[in-house]
């Protein structure tokens, strides 16, 4: 009879520990011990506690290759806690043989009811290295297990599949925000609510009294980029920038040649290009730029506080400085098709015509990005990759409501963009290159991005297969922070990112007036709700795992961990290099800073 050491680690959260039975089998090569049941003096398996056991090996099993782990409750009742009342987290076990060096053998998982759960060492194993029928059933087992628990679904037709359940109550505690993150998100909701509702906001229907009114948002929430917003939101240069390191990064493209249904002419653009030079010489030399939100024409539009409202399809014509200078607008038309109801508006034009067709754009901007940029790309198909990963790998593998055009909307343009998706859209350095913009100066998304995207990895001559797996890590962290940690920033100064607009959009020159302008903008209450939610959407709300922070140890072996410890080392110089050189701007761009980057999509 062999003497094994057994130490057991507990999570932290709350909730964590448990009063139930935990015993242990040993599956060897030779046969599997009955359960040895982990037991001592006083309360076992709190939450933190790292617990040693002496466990009696009635037969010799071989060489181990599993160690399952039976959990079961006492015939006294639980206790009532915010987790499910038996569920126990369980990080790892350790075996220590009488003679041998110890085997760690990862778990980080809820365990739930009565059961058993086999668990693997921690050294990575792709299938054809499983040289036992043991090994080779545990991962069938585990897969099964899994393909039973997270079943696919369709939402919506036209809409990536999603997990199949009813409601998030449902989820398995394994995939659900930690207590810690639930309670800090509701406790901000409510706080949120409860300000603006004081302040006689978020119930209050009529359109703004004035732009400075609208500063009233600034005494909910303010940061330094929405300060620097407000002072320079009627700025051409910080209009044009916005499409580079503003929230929706992903748009802007150079333009090859003009498209045939916005009709610029060289006149319509001398005063911003200048003498001795033309459109055709702009696109000759590749310093025009062009941003086509097409993808909204015709699209429904919603309902605030019973009246209708309007949207927008523009196209935007820009115009790179030479030398390096800013980025500036030359043209914009409202709408996909040309004509005496659809102007070119230009920089020369009436100031409030040329500011109310920028703020139609930037409408435009919200649509996009809230249905395509990030639901979509940030948070849908991440969701895919999640459940496909959750179906196919097992653990041991080493691998709307204040919208303009509201939910039916959000999922036109879904079903729009999923027809023309491709896999290069989400691939970095392809994107890049498709748009044509590599060269474009201060692009801080393109430069900090690709940084970020050309992490080091040891499948040198699998080539498709690491291009793969960076992309899904890239989009399910930092694209993902890049597009929504800005949110609250470009929108709590309302007139820089409007949600919504009440008036249709301008079909002839000279007419709009201040109040005109005021009127095109959300109601106050719609302005309310889309902060507060903005707001909480920008900001993690606890439980914070940075971008190369990995506290669950799954694989036990230097490689991996050496691994780990370049890419950390190479995030810190690339925190390095993005912190020095934001010192020299007016507005740092923060977005792709790895200590800032969540892990994976967490909000």
């Amino acid at each position: 009879m062999a003497e094994f050491s057994v130490t057991v680690s507990t999570g932290e959260a709350i909730g964590a520990g448990t009063w139930n039975k935990i015993a242990v089998s040993l599956v060897g090569t030779r046969g599997e011990t009955p359960p040895l049941r982990l037991d001592h003096p006083g309360k076992e398996f709190s939450a933190g506690a790292v617990e040693d056991f002496q466990v009696a090996s009635p037969q010799d099993v071989g060489p181990l290759l599993l160690l399952r782990v039976h959990k079961a409750p006492l015939l006294l009742p639980a206790r009532v806690g915010p987790v499910a009342r038996d569920a126990w987290f369980c990080r790892w076990f350790q075996l220590t043989p009488p003679q041998g060096a110890p085997l760690r053998f990862p778990c980080y998982q809820w365990l739930e009811g009565a059961g058993s759960l086999a668990l693997r060492s921690g050294a990575a194993k792709v299938p054809w290295a499983d040289d036992h029928p043991i090994l080779q059933q545990q991962r069938q087992d585990e897969l099964k297990a899994r393909q039973d628990s997270y079943h696919w679904k369709t939402y919506s037709p036209g809409w990536p599949h999603c997990l199949y359940e009813k409601s998030v109550k449902d989820l398995d505690l394994n995939i659900k925000y930690s207590v810690m993150k639930n309670s800090c998100f509701y406790l901000k909701v409510s706080s949120a609510i409860t300000e603006l509702k004081l302040k006689g906001l978020l119930d209050r229907k009529g359109p703004w009294k004035s732009l400075n009114e609208m500063k009233r948002m600034f005494n909910f929430r303010k940061t330094p980029a929405a300060e620097y917003t407000l002072e320079h939101w009627q700025e051409d240069t910080f209009f044009a920038s916005q499409f580079l390191n503003g929230l929706n990064p992903v748009l802007i493209r150079r333009c090859g040649h003009l498209p045939e249904n916005f009709p610029v002419t060289d006149d319509m653009v001398a005063p911003v290009l200048g003498p001795g030079t033309s459109l055709q010489a702009g696109l000759e030399r590749g310093s025009l730029f062009l941003v086509d939100h097409g993808i909204l024409s015709g699209v429904r539009t919603n309902l605030i506080n019973g009246k209708p409202q309007f949207s927008a399809a523009p196209m935007t014509l820009l115009y790179q400085s030479p030398g390096g200078g800013p980025l500036l607008p030359l043209a914009i038309q409202l709408s996909q098709t040309p004509g005496p109801a659809s102007p070119i508006f230009l920089p020369s034009d009436n100031k409030w015509d040329w500011l109310l067709a920028k703020t139609w754009v930037r409408n435009a901007e919200f649509s996009v990005h809230e249905a395509v940029t990030h639901l979509l790309h940030a948070h849908l198909l991440p969701e895919v990759f999640t459940m496909a990963t959750l179906r196919q790998l097992p653990h041991c593998h080493p691998l709307f409501k204040s919208t303009g055009i509201g939910i039916g909307g959000f999922s036109e343009l879904i079903q729009r963009n999923m027809e023309q998706l491709n896999y290069s859209i989400l691939c970095l350095p392809e994107d890049i290159q498709a748009r044509g913009v590599k060269d474009i100066p201060n692009y801080y998304y393109r430069d900090d991005g690709l940084k970020i995207w050309g992490m080091p990895f040891s499948l040198e001559t699998r080539e498709a297969l690491v291009q793969y797996v960076t992309m899904v890590i890239f989009n399910c962290s930092a694209k993902h922070y890049a597009v929504s940690a800005g949110q609250f920033d470009s929108c709590v100064w309302m007139p820089n990112l409007p949600a919504s607009m009440q008036l249709p959009p301008l079909t002839s020159k000279g007419q709009t007036r201040p109040e005109g302008f005021l009127a095109t903008l959300p109601p106050v209450n719609a302005t309310c709700d889309i902060i507060v939610a903005l707001w909480l959407l920008s900001k993690e709300p606890g439980d914070q795992r940075p971008l190369g922070t990995y506290p669950e140890e799954h694989f036990t072996e230097e490689a991996p961990q050496q691994s780990i410890a370049t890419f950390q080392s190479r995030l810190t110089q690339i925190s390095k290099e993005i912190r020095e050189r934001n010192q020299e701007l007016a507005l740092p761009y923060t977005y792709l800073d790895p200590p800032l980057i969540e892990n994976s999509v967490s909000i």
